[in-house]
């Protein structure tokens, strides 16, 4: 009889089926093992970092800003992951950047929605305090960020044959007294380390953290492995995502000061990606930390000057063509998503422009016509060969009458893959936006969203500043 076949067996002899589940448990990997079997795109990672440092030098207030966001966004959507409360994408971005409305916005939610989401922010200072002191990983560290994380908390739902589904009461900071086995989405049981043997294995993890080849690892490498391990063993009665989610943020903060920020969207690549690693794939779920990261990184980036590193998916139809590019995409799909980031930037634009427009003072974007030709070697122009981009125009009215006027235009990779970026670049080539083409494919990602919305800001501020001793002079 075949495991799955004695598991299905078990689970009609309630007596019994806890035992077999047990026994199914298969153990985390040594960090030697993950190691030995997994890489880091340090070439992408070390781009990302250098681009970050490169900004002219942020002042404290916009550093802090720029890390609460991404800290807020984390922590508003690692209790929606865990299904505690439901979040879109509006309602995160919301309550990332504390738009007046966000806590009126949070009270619809329900009365534990927003306390869950404080004791989460919580947990991450918790977790930036273990990171800044630079100590080894523990036992008792862990257990104290679960009761953090689980401190608006008091009741987990738990299934007890043969009565069903039941409230407990949940112990905080304790190990499990009882196994919690899950039934998952493709219809089959996940045994996790049984009651009696997860201090055992706990105490396995915290060994392997504190291990020399562990300490010298890359921390994507760290923060994935810390992450998976957890996970696997589930030694709590509940909140062990969000247990995970923070201690992975352990070694993100300590290399750059930001937690790993997985966002709901992010939910079905996140479990495609753990069950990749349950399979042996560990790579899949470091790939994945890895994306986190960059995400994180290039929010940050854009909040400290403005610029971005985005991705874009076309809506205009161009040649239809069969040539696939080597990320898979057809030519006729890559200026489909060019297209679309254009016409996201406009909305944006449009938007500030409108904010800022007064009786005297007039924006208005509109498509570019001409342009120069293809940026560069990798790039081109859309394959029907019309140039597509925005030209943006400011104009103050007599007697102070000035104009500014900029033009941006579209370039698309020529043989685009996942990581190829889309060019939107200003016609004198003094600024760019990048979208990377797995941020628009097949739907258009959150972060690009926060970084068009700061893009367009940046655009009009900028511009704002430069008509205004125009019009001063032309007023004198």
């Amino acid at each position: 009889m075949s495991l799955k076949e004695r598991i299905d067996r078990a689970m009609s002899e309630p007596e019994t089926n806890i035992h077999v589940l047990d026994a199914a448990y298969k153990p985390f990997p040594s960090f030697a093992d993950w190691a030995a079997r997994t890489t880091v795109d340090t070439v992408r990672w070390d781009r990302n970092i250098a681009a970050l440092k490169n900004n002219a030098s942020p002042s404290a207030e916009a550093l802090k800003r720029a890390y609460e966001v991404v800290k807020r966004a984390a922590a508003v959507d690692t209790g929606a992951i865990e299904g505690l409360y439901e979040v879109d994408r509006g309602f995160t971005f919301t309550v990332a950047f504390e738009t007046a409305a966000w806590e009126v916005e949070f009270a619809k939610k329900g009365e534990n929605a927003r306390p869950l989401f404080e004791a989460q922010l919580h947990a991450y200072d918790y977790v930036l305090d273990l990171a800044t002191k630079s100590v080894p990983i523990s036992e008792v560290a862990i257990r104290t960020l679960h009761e953090v994380v689980c401190e608006a908390q008091d009741t987990y739902r738990v299934q007890t044959p043969p009565f069903g589904f039941q409230e407990q009461k949940l112990p905080k900071g304790a190990y499990k007294l009882q196994s919690n086995h899950v039934y998952t989405r493709d219809g089959c049981y996940h045994s996790y380390a049984p009651a009696d043997v997860t201090p055992i294995e706990m105490a396995r993890l915290v060994n392997e953290m504190r291990s020399e080849e562990f300490l010298a690892a890359h921390p994507v490498l760290q923060a994935a492995y810390a992450h998976y391990g957890l996970v696997v063993i589930h030694p709590f009665a509940d909140g062990n995502g969000r247990v995970a989610r923070a201690l992975a943020s352990v070694f993100t903060y300590r290399a750059i000061s930001m937690p790993v920020m997985i966002l709901t969207e992010h939910k079905g690549a996140y479990l495609d990606a753990l069950e990749g690693a349950d399979a042996g794939e560990y790579q899949l779920f470091v790939d994945f930390i890895l994306k986190r990261a960059l995400d994180t990184i290039q929010l940050v980036a854009e909040s400290l000057r403005g610029a971005f590193l985005p991705a874009s998916e076309e809506s205009a139809a161009a040649i239809d063509s069969l040539y696939r590019t080597k990320g898979g995409y057809a030519q006729k799909e890559v200026d489909e998503n060019g297209s679309k980031l254009v016409g996201l930037i406009k909305n944006e634009l449009d938007k500030v422009l409108a904010r800022n427009s007064t009786a005297n003072l007039h924006g208005l974007a509109v498509g570019a016509q001409g342009g120069p030709g293809s940026s560069d070697k990798e790039h081109r122009l859309p394959l029907n060969g019309v140039p597509q981009g925005i030209e943006i125009r400011l104009i103050s009215d007599a007697p102070a009458a000035a104009q500014v006027i900029r033009r941006y235009h579209l370039y698309l990779p020529k043989d685009a893959g996942i990581d190829d970026d889309v060019q939107f670049q200003r016609e004198d080539r003094m600024d760019a936006f990048y979208a990377r083409m797995d941020e628009v494919v097949p739907l258009t990602s959150g972060v690009l969203g926060i970084r068009i919305a700061l893009f367009a800001e940046r655009v009009v501020a900028s511009m704002l500043g430069e008509l205004r001793p125009l019009a001063e002079q032309n007023l004198r």
